[in-house]
């Protein structure tokens, strides 16, 4: 098993906690949601777990061993901790491994309730909708208190952002999974944060101004539509090209 370390910079005060935990998944929904929230509250980081890979990095004949940060930030004034990490394990044994290690910051503090945040990839049009999963029956009534559709059916909520709630289960946490619909897996979605960010600022009860969020969103689809338009034109332009030299070959 790869090193996991656990490191405190210093120790917070909390009444009450609540966390939020994110890693990166699909449209970067939650990591981009935990990023924008602990900025916003100006979260100090407090805690940190060194995840050590299974290899070295060189340069110029010196090797480094590199590591994977997850860091806990405290926001007392909300009785707020959040967790953000750098990247997901890749291997389940480990992402269990870790999950188990965040409970234990979780359980030192006295934190009773558990949020973290998944994509949902779905052909939506307008606004996102955001749906929930929880890890106890009871916690259903938050989620239709605050219009969240609880998921029906059968299915599975992959990673880290997923399997924390189930590990709060077993050591007695309550644990609620907020999954923001997403059109792009591998583009940046953040009229989907925004949506979930709404949503979970007003189950903790926290003001949070989620506007920057939109101009964002902007900015990536005017990048996007450019890039097609790019695309477009260099098709045309080489169509018109085999069009002329069969012209010539005709002729």
């Amino acid at each position: 098993m790869r090193p996991m370390e656990l490191r405190y910079l210093w120790t917070p005060n909390f009444f009450r906690p609540r966390m939020v935990a994110a890693w990166p998944g699909m449209g970067y929904l939650a990591k981009i949601s935990a990023d924008y929230l602990r900025k916003r509250l100006r979260a100090k980081p407090f805690a940190e777990i060194n995840y050590y890979q299974n290899s070295i990095i060189y340069r110029d004949g010196v090797a480094e061993l590199p590591s994977i940060k997850h860091t806990f930030y405290a926001a007392p004034r909300e009785d707020l901790i959040i967790c953000v990490g750098e990247a997901q394990p890749t291997i389940p044994e480990e992402a269990y491994r870790l999950a188990r290690c965040v409970i234990g910051v979780a359980e030192r503090f006295g934190v009773r309730r558990i949020y973290t945040m998944a994509a949902y990839p779905t052909d939506y049009y307008g606004e996102p909708n955001v749906y929930g999963v929880c890890n106890d029956e009871r916690l259903m009534e938050v989620l239709l208190r605050h219009d969240v559709k609880p998921l029906e059916g059968e299915g599975a909520v992959n990673g880290l952002n997923g399997i924390l709630i189930g590990v709060a289960k077993q050591r007695g946490i309550e644990g609620i999974c907020l999954l923001g619909e997403i059109r792009y897996a591998n583009i940046p979605q953040h009229l989907s944060s925004k949506a979930v960010l709404e949503k979970l600022s007003r189950i903790l009860g926290i003001e949070i101004d989620t506007s920057p969020l939109v101009e964002r969103a902007r900015r990536i689809d005017e990048s996007i539509r450019r890039r097609l338009l790019e695309y477009q034109r260099e098709e045309e332009e080489a169509y018109r090209r085999e069009e002329e030299k069969a012209y010539r070959y005709v002729s």
